[in-house]
């Protein structure tokens, strides 16, 4: 194979993108989950302990629907819930984020790294300074996965959300 063909093939290889989403990767995420973690909110100058359940579905060969309640003490109880969408054509992942009090956040460039998948997520408005922070979704394994948002607070990145959940 002469130098250009091999150029040719190993830049048509690095720029391919999936033609559809990995059912197994999403599959991971159908059934209901329990766990715990914590939750960073502005107002409070610490960390919340939380203990959450969700319950995740999907809608289709491309598309996850994760919803579900968290609760902080006695008296606290927050929905949460994700709408994560895979567009074959492009190879993101995008979506909504339903958590903070401030409403639904958008979910966009999602890219799937191994068992990692990251977003930008936008809020509706500023919080901690700005309305970005970044969201991942790790799948630990043994139906277990990992939600966390990390956020830029007073100039430092910070994990303003970090829970995890094991298959019930």
């Amino acid at each position: 194979m002469t130098r250009i063909s091999s150029a040719l093939l190993l830049g048509a290889l690095l720029c391919s993108t999936p033609a559809h989403a990995d059912p197994q990767f999403l599959s991971r995420f159908e059934g209901s989950f329990r766990g715990s973690g914590s939750v960073q909110r502005e107002q409070d100058s610490s960390p919340r302990r939380v203990s959450c359940t969700v319950d995740g579905t999907l809608a289709g060969e491309n598309r996850l629907r994760i919803a579900g309640t968290c609760r902080a003490a006695v008296i606290v109880r927050r929905e949460i819930g994700a709408d994560i969408r895979f567009d074959p054509g492009s190879g993101r992942f995008s979506g909504s984020y339903t958590g903070s009090t401030r409403g639904v956040s958008q979910l966009s460039n999602g890219r799937l790294r191994g068992d990692t998948l990251t977003f930008t997520l936008t809020y509706p408005v500023v919080v901690h300074g700005d309305r970005t922070a970044v969201m991942t979704i790790r799948n630990e394994g043994g139906g277990a996965f990992s939600l966390s948002v990390t956020d830029q607070v007073d100039g430092a990145s910070r994990r303003t959300s970090d829970i995890s959940l094991g298959r019930i």
